[in-house]
């Protein structure tokens, strides 16, 4: 018994298998997690490591060299290059493209820069590696105001950010634009000299009374306390209020005398001067939010929640501060989608009426009723082995297209054939199903192998190109198996007579 003729015995279940699929695929179509074009894996890390005014052959010798050394065991590295400069090292690091356990990778990564700190100069900063940097905003907004100053700026944006990650689907989000503060003292240094103190002394002043440690605990039994010294600054005026040691005025003995930071500075608070990486929007100083999605989740379901957070964020915010989308991709990625799926359906319209012109309605019909069957069940199967909406899987399906008609119009040919030189269409559906199934299998296995060096290519490129081969190879196995399965059963209700 061929599969034909098992279809045809179990066709109940056969229908409901089908109609089944075919409703999930409607459904997928809405559902599946949608992008723009397909995630392609970082597989690049920096490594950043300063050391103030140190100039770069210093650089290069004594942070670069220690590094690489280290760094150099690992595996999996394709290409190691680095960049010295005045006060900063700068490692990039980019793992073989046929690598995938990335996060292994970058644990050990992490352990050799680990092994190498114990060779680099003391006062160089600890390395940082920085392995997300791939991370694609989804969506970037601006906050700007009037009347705020940007430490202000930063404190709403922190806020901001921190109702944002209640999202579910954030994956981390970038505050770019922020300038760091600082608070500038602005001496005299004939003041100083008269009153034989130099900047080091007060640096060493501001040192040690700007302490934060812990006090301890108390313990009386019935309840704890939890103390805390005091002495770290608070504000600028608690720094004002640092003491400052002075030689005694006259005398040659080593008493002192005290006075307070204020008398001998002008204690300001600014920023770094000049600001690096400022950011503007309309022509205004910006915080930049660059906000990315966790993988799995649906860009189109997950910026329209993010919206309506900011939404209910902009009327509890003071007056003054405004939050402006600058880009949000889920627009551009709604416009792709639509866009290659009118062009699905154009194909669609094409196909059925060539097939129908060319083989007569009766059969054009059934033939042509394979491609929005095989369509259906594709994107049911897209969602069972988590494939994503985009612009190359759909592009996929208007390629399918024109080679999953192939089989249907092999097997009505065929049955027709048969019933025209007066056998029953019992035994027509019998011979279909017996001489054909295996051409057809090996005819869609033959199509199918000749993208599999797409899906099975070691590169960049391979990942772009990897849902290419698999939604070929769901659609035509899809398609032969609704020529031997499916055509026959229709081809039998429709001749009946």
């Amino acid at each position: 018994m061929n599969i034909s003729e098992l279809a045809f015995k179990y066709k109940k279940i056969f229908l409901f298998i089908v109609v089944s699929l075919m409703l999930y695929g409607g459904i997928s179509y809405f559902t599946l997690p949608s992008q723009e074009d397909p995630s392609i894996v970082s597989r690049e890390a920096i490594v950043t490591t300063n050391f103030p005014g140190m100039s770069p052959q210093r650089i290069e010798l004594l942070i670069t060299k220690k590094l690489e050394e280290q760094i150099r065991k690992i595996p999996e590295i394709k290409m190691l290059t680095s960049i010295s400069q005045t006060g900063s090292s700068i490692i990039h690091v980019k793992i073989e493209d046929k690598y995938f356990n990335l996060a292994d990778i970058w644990q050990n990564l992490r352990n050799k820069v680990k092994d190498a700190e114990k060779e680099l100069p003391k006062g160089s900063s600890t390395p940082n590696i920085n392995d997300e940097f791939g991370d694609v905003a989804v969506i970037t907004m601006a906050l700007t105001s009037d009347g705020f100053g940007m430490n202000e700026m930063h404190d709403m944006a922190k806020h901001i950010r921190d109702i944002l990650y209640g999202v579910k689907g954030t994956k981390k989000i970038d505050l770019f634009g922020i300038q760091d503060e600082r608070i500038y003292l602005k001496f005299e240094s004939t003041k100083l000299a008269e009153l034989g103190v130099n900047p080091s002394q007060i640096a060493a002043a501001l040192s040690s009374q700007n302490i934060i440690m812990p006090g301890g605990q108390v313990d009386t039994g019935a309840r704890s306390f939890v103390l805390e010294p005091t002495g770290d600054f608070k504000d600028i005026e608690e720094l004002g209020d640092t003491l400052i040691s002075v030689p005694r005025s006259g005398y040659k003995t080593d008493t002192e005398d005290v006075i307070s930071l204020r008398d001998v500075a002008v204690i300001e608070r600014g920023y770094i001067d000049p600001p690096s990486k400022t950011a503007y929007f309309n022509g205004k100083p910006a915080i930049v939010f660059g906000i990315s999605m966790l993988e799995g989740y649906n860009l189109l379901e997950f910026s329209p929640r993010v919206l309506n957070v900011i939404s209910e964020i902009q009327e509890t915010m003071p007056f003054g501060y405004h939050i402006d989308i600058a880009t949000y991709q889920a627009d551009v990625v709604q416009d792709t989608i639509n866009g290659v799926s009118i062009n699905v359906i154009q194909t669609l319209v094409i196909v059925l009426f060539s097939v129908i012109i060319f083989l007569g309605f009766r059969t054009g019909f059934i033939v042509g009723s394979i491609v929005p069957t095989v369509m259906l069940i594709t994107l049911a199967l897209m969602n069972f082995y988590d494939l994503q909406l985009e612009r190359m899987s759909l592009a996929t399906l208007i390629i399918a297209l024109g080679l999953l008609v192939d089989n249907g119009i092999v097997v009505a040919e065929d049955f027709m054939k048969r019933l025209e030189n007066g056998i029953s269409r019992i035994e027509a559906l019998k011979g279909v199903g017996k001489e054909l199934t295996i051409p057809l299998l090996t005819s869609s296995l033959t199509t199918i192998l000749f993208f599999l060096p797409l899906m099975l290519a070691e590169s960049t490129a391979g990942e772009y190109t990897r849902s290419l081969s698999l939604v070929i190879a769901m659609a035509l196995l899809t398609s032969w198996i609704a020529g031997a399965l499916f055509n026959p059963h229709t081809l039998l209700f429709l001749f009946k007579n």
